[in-house]
């Protein structure tokens, strides 16, 4: 039979045999995501190039603080982060501050358009839209007190380190329990609500996002049973109609067995490297489908085509054609070169030929 995108997909989620694996990666787009519809455009004609199996919509990572008052400078980048102009937290006492925000905010209805545009150009493929975990957008939150620690009074002049994040987001759960739990409810039901709109507008599911916080050297496993997971399993209730929402629990050493329990049907993280699972050792320990097997960031950009096609035979070979989707194991740079994009995507056809 002929596979469609969806056949695809669908398959490699129930643990059937397709064609081929699917396939797809994804990067933050600039300088589109400044504007609605020069990042949909960008999206879309990203999905097209490279004839992905989905499309995982990357809006600018900051938009998530934008909806609680964070404002942002998009002449000036540092990576894929905007510079911080104000901070909607200039102090633990603001925390009390953060509330709830409905679908009609303008920065959630500018997402949900975007949604609705994207599925309108792409009919025929899956779409899961980008949420941040509720503490990872509490940590883009704090930046500005993290900013004021780093620089004294220049504040977020000079932005902050990421090391400087966590440590702020460190005190405040440490030290204003209560007012961080205050903010997370705010929070989560923001989000929760966003995910559900977001599958009504066109999205397939919800890529949920982790940033770099579930993971030794981050947060303490206690802090991320109190502060993570409880508002990770309401925010992720919004999406329980989509049909294709996946984890993502960024970064080394990851709490992968927090993972196992979580209502998706996919999850991806870095499963190269040796300090987190392989895609074999999750495929025992999970009852999902396993997403990645390739190099990501600048790894992926240094390796170059004949090292992605190398990893990515391997990773099929590892995971095989059931519960598994190709993919990096997060974000591509945004300079990376079109040569290795193509290399992943040539991968699966091997397979297929065969």
């Amino acid at each position: 039979m002929a596979f469609t995108k969806h056949d695809r997909i669908r398959a490699a989620l129930d643990g059937r045999q397709a064609d081929r694996p699917p396939v797809a990666a994804w990067k933050h787009l600039l300088p589109e995501e400044r504007a609605e519809g020069d990042f949909v455009e960008a999206s879309v004609a990203f999905s097209r190039e490279y004839d992905w199996d989905w499309l995982k919509i990357n809006p600018r990572a900051v938009y998530y603080s934008e909806i609680f008052g964070n404002i942002y400078d998009y002449d000036h980048y540092t990576g894929v982060l905007p510079r911080l102009v104000s901070s909607a937290i200039r102090s633990p006492a603001d925390l009390s501050a953060v509330k709830p925000a409905g679908v009609t905010h303008p920065v959630i209805a500018e997402q949900l358009r975007v949604v609705a545009a994207i599925r309108k150009s792409l009919p025929d493929v899956p779409l899961i839209q980008t949420v941040f975990s509720p503490l990872s957008v509490l940590q883009f939150l704090v930046q500005g007190l993290a900013a004021k620690a780093s620089n004294g009074a220049n504040g977020a002049k000079n932005g902050s380190s990421p090391d400087a994040d966590l440590t702020v987001l460190h005190g405040i759960l440490q030290d204003h329990p209560r007012q961080a739990h205050d903010a997370l409810s705010a929070i989560t039901e923001t989000l929760r609500n966003y995910a559900e709109k977001a599958v009504g507008a066109g999205a397939d599911g919800v890529f949920f996002a982790i940033v770099r916080l579930a993971r030794e050297g981050a947060l303490t496993r206690e802090e991320f049973q109190e502060f993570g997971k409880p508002y990770d399993l309401q925010a992720l209730q919004g999406a329980k109609n989509g049909t294709f929402n996946v984890l993502h629990i960024c970064g080394p050493r990851v709490f992968f067995d927090a993972a196992a329990d979580y209502p998706v049907h996919a999850v991806n993280w870095a499963a190269r490297g040796g300090v987190n699972p392989t895609l074999a050792e999750a495929q025992r320990r999970l009852d999902k489908a396993v997403m990645g097997g390739v190099d990501d960031g600048v790894d992926f950009v240094h390796t170059g085509p004949t090292g992605i096609r190398a990893q990515a035979t391997a990773a099929i070979a590892g995971a095989g054609l059931g519960k598994f989707l190709l993919s990096p194991g997060c974000s591509v740079e945004v300079d990376t070169p079109a040569a290795n994009l193509k290399a992943l995507r040539a991968a699966v056809e091997t397979v297929a030929a065969h």
